[in-house]
């Protein structure tokens, strides 16, 4: 499956605290380095993250730049969709 291909959901998530977490969920472990994906999504925002299994969890609401970081990072915009928790 090519990044273009891939369907991704990004998920905004309220927490312990009431702290905010943007999941990202859809990407194979086996094809994609998703490791390499969320320490460029990391730095690009400026936040903290880590990878669980086969999503991306990063600290705070990056609603408004998620969209075009992915976009920049090769995955097709029309196939990612944002649901809030």
């Amino acid at each position: 499956m090519a990044k273009t291909e891939a369907r991704l959901k990004v998920i905004l998530e309220k927490r312990k605290w009431g702290k905010i977490y943007t999941i990202i969920q859809g990407l194979d472990p086996k094809e994609f380095k998703l490791k390499d994906i969320a320490i460029k999504l990391k730095s690009k925002l400026a936040c903290g993250g880590t990878v669980k299994g086969d999503t991306i969890e990063l600290q705070g609401n990056h609603e408004f730049r998620i969209f075009e970081l992915l976009e920049g990072l090769g995955f097709n915009r029309d196939s990612i969709d944002l649901v809030r928790k």
